[in-house]
């Protein structure tokens, strides 16, 4: 009997010392070839109101370039499109840069099409929300950035300029960054909208998210 408690005993500290330990989850470290890829999922629709997730995984995403990948709708050239550099290496072309430590994103070119990246809350707690947007085109026309929480708006931002610049110089940037109590499921949607022209709307953008440490009985004990 003894043994018996002391088992649950260690099974609820376990459990607890889980629940204690800050998490962080990163959009670009966590890119991978699954929809939804565990709290992650890739699609498109008007950011905040609708989405659909992108049925295409493409792993040669890149015109002349090997290890570029990518979700898409390929409704046109592979847009919307979320993808990401895998060589370790910046290279870029046409018009755009393609950076190791970014996700490319692009939206679609008809209305109702934004690139949307959603990260869903897997449980209750504190997060704080880390993001930015920076221009990859060398002759951008301007996006929209924007993000949300479930329905509600929690961030805009225009990007017209500065344009990129080879070989490895992004563009102009935009930051946000969010603290707040979410509920399990809760979604934060990032999405890049093509601010009514669709060409050169090549954008970078990566979100770090951390659980806090959950407040508990048990946490000062360990």
């Amino acid at each position: 009997m003894h043994r018996k408690y002391i088992s649950i005993l260690v099974m609820l500290l376990g459990v607890v010392t889980t629940a204690c330990v800050a998490q962080t989850w990163d959009a670009t470290k966590d890119f991978g070839p699954s929809n939804p890829n565990g709290v992650w999922s890739y699609g498109y629709g008007a950011t905040g109101t609708s989405f659909t997730l992108d049925p295409i995984y493409n792993p040669d995403c890149a015109q002349y370039t090997k290890g570029f990948v990518c979700w898409t709708a390929k409704i046109l050239v592979n847009t919307p499109l979320v993808g990401f550099n895998t060589t370790g290496n910046w290279f870029h072309e046409y018009q755009e840069l393609f950076p190791p430590d970014a996700l490319l994103v692009h939206p679609g070119p008809y209305d109702g099409q934004d690139t949307i990246v959603q990260w869903a809350a897997p449980v209750a707690g504190y997060y704080k929300v880390s993001a930015f947007f920076e221009i990859l085109a060398t002759d951008p026309t301007g996006i929209v950035a924007l993000v949300f929480h479930n329905g509600t708006p929690l961030f805009r931002a225009e990007l017209l300029g500065p344009p990129a610049q080879f070989p490895d110089k992004p563009g102009g940037r935009e930051d946000f960054t969010f603290k707040s109590f979410l509920n399990a499921g809760d979604v934060i949607s990032f999405g890049v909208n093509k601010d009514g022209n669709w060409y050169e709307d090549s954008i970078g953008f990566n979100a770090t998210i951390t659980r806090a440490a959950t407040p508990c009985a048990l946490c000062s004990q360990q």
